[in-house]
């Protein structure tokens, strides 16, 4: 874990728990800062559906308290039993996020003195509902870090890992222990990237005009993601399959070289067209999109066709990595279309604020 922006946040809202319950007089303030904990949350909107679900698990585990407290015994074994049923009432509400803090809840008012248990018990249930408000009051307070710029660094730089071993790869120039470490670091980026992807998808915009064009960026980073992901798809068949490859005719490794230098190329090309570093040819984008890669797939076969079987490499292998080669296409054709229809008919709206040399 890094120290970041969110551990900070945790600390401030844990304080300003305890100093809210210390203004409302309250017997147990830890109680505010334990409920706190629980609470901050990465995003303004993830701390609000945090908080709703987060009330509605307390109220139920305060409610089956009391109701054990006043009418049955809060002895060791019946806030066990308790403890059971409101997990169990809490899974059936699909609140399952919420079990923790709502235990908690239950056990603390539980375990309430026998005098006054009732007034005890509710004060406790406030306390540690001043928690959940104070974590949402610094999410509110406190200026949410910018997605899209974190998401779109990381996709750049990720690619631009993925794309250096490709071109590695094909010139038989790559460092194959090196390469093992670093598909491992590209595997955990790719999974951060969905993750801040999901954290910018939550975001939320109030003016319409500003929620399209939200949608559309949406949709051209979710493509963005799934051509890193074959990108690196490629790169595991080209280095699981690199002997099939060199088996190839020399003429026949280069058609497919540059194919894949090509795609390499235009996959650099789209980032850097998406955050205007590289100007747009609107003739030419609607001549090249409507080429049929029917044709490129026809070249294909035929240049891998050999007349001679013994020194044929694995067919298998062979379409292996062709079919990886055309699915990676197959997204950036998509990608393309998406980055130019928003460059070119959404000119006003849509201008992108993004360095890829920031931290």
């Amino acid at each position: 874990m890094k120290f970041g922006a969110r551990i900070l946040k945790t600390g401030i809202a844990i304080s300003l728990a305890l100093f809210i319950a210390e203004l409302f007089h309250s017997p147990s303030p830890s109680l505010a800062g334990i409920s706190a904990i629980f609470a901050i949350q990465p995003s303004i909107y993830r701390s609000y559906r945090t908080i709703l679900e987060r009330a509605q698990g307390n109220v139920i585990g305060a409610i089956i308290a009391i109701v054990f407290g006043l009418y049955i015994g809060n002895d060791f074994i019946l806030i066990g039993v308790a403890s059971v049923l409101c997990v169990a009432l809490l899974l059936q509400f699909k609140l399952e996020n919420t079990v923790g803090l709502a235990l908690v809840t239950l056990v603390i008012v539980m375990d309430s003195p026998g005098n006054d248990f009732l007034e005890i018990a509710l004060i406790r249930f406030g306390t540690i509902m001043l928690g959940l408000v104070a974590a949402f009051i610094v999410n509110l307070i406190f200026i949410p870090p910018k997605y899209e710029v974190a998401l779109f660094q990381q996709i750049y730089n990720t690619n631009n890992e993925i794309i250096k071993w490709i071109r590695l790869n094909l010139r038989h120039a790559a460092d194959f222990p090196l390469l093992k470490k670093d598909m491992s670091w590209m595997q955990k980026q790719l999974t951060q990237i969905r993750n801040q992807y999901e954290l910018y998808k939550e975001e939320r915009t109030f003016l319409k005009r500003n929620s399209v064009s939200k949608a559309r960026k949406i949709a051209i980073y979710r493509q963005m993601i799934l051509c890193s992901q074959k990108a690196y798809e490629l790169l595991k068949i080209q280095n699981r399959y690199e002997n099939d490859y060199l088996q190839l005719e020399p003429t026949k490794q280069e058609v497919m070289r540059q194919q894949i230098d090509y795609l390499a190329d235009k996959h650099e090309q789209l980032l850097l067209t998406y955050i205007d570093r590289v100007a747009i040819d609107a003739e030419y984008i609607e001549d090249h999109l409507a080429q049929d890669p029917k044709e490129l797939m026809d070249l294909f076969l035929n240049e891998m066709k050999s007349d001679d079987p013994e020194n044929n490499p694995d067919e298998y292998h062979l379409m292996r990595i062709i079919a990886c080669v055309f699915a990676y296409q197959e997204t950036l054709d998509y990608l393309e279309k998406l980055i130019h229809s928003f460059k070119i008919r959404h000119t006003d709206e849509n201008k992108i604020d993004i360095s890829v040399t920031d931290e």
